[in-house]
Parts: C-alpha cells; structure tokens; sequence
C-alpha cells in the first residue's frame, strides 16, 4: 500500500469521525438502554478517563483537562443572550 492509498484511509477516517453518522452510531447503543443503565455507562467511562489521566505526566493532565478558551464570536454571541 502505497502514501496515497494511506492517506485515502486516513481522510476517510477523518470523514467519519467528524460525521454526524459517527454521533449517530455511538448513540444507537444507549437508545434501547434504561437511564440506570445510561448511568451505570456514563460512570464506567468516568472511571475509564480516571484510568487514562493516572497514566499522564502531571503536566500531561494539566494541558488534557485545561477547559479550552471560549472563541470571541461565541462570547459576543452569550453576552447579547445576557442582555436580553
């Protein structure tokens, strides 16, 4: 397999996750669920994120769980919503 056929591969990958058939896939698995059951998952995930974090450098986990900077479009946007 040659870099073309690769990154073929990979651009689909791309594609899919950012898809909104991707969303749609991983949320088929909770539709049948019961909330107990949503919760028991949401909660398993948790202790999954826990696991991985442990697995970082302290500065690692710092940039990971750092919240990202709202774009100032979007605080435009929430400060007009405020003042209505």
């Amino acid at each position: 397999m040659g870099i073309v056929e690769e990154n073929a591969i990979l651009e689909a990958q791309r594609a899919y996750f950012a898809s909104d058939e991707h969303i749609l896939d991983r949320a088929a698995r909770y539709r049948e669920m019961s909330p107990e059951e949503c919760l028991a998952e949401v909660i398993g995930l948790c202790r999954d994120a826990d696991y991985y974090l442990a697995m970082k450098s302290e500065q690692e986990r710092e940039r990971a769980l750092a919240p990202q900077p709202i774009p100032d479009d979007t605080l435009a946007i929430l400060e007009r919503l405020q003042h209505r």
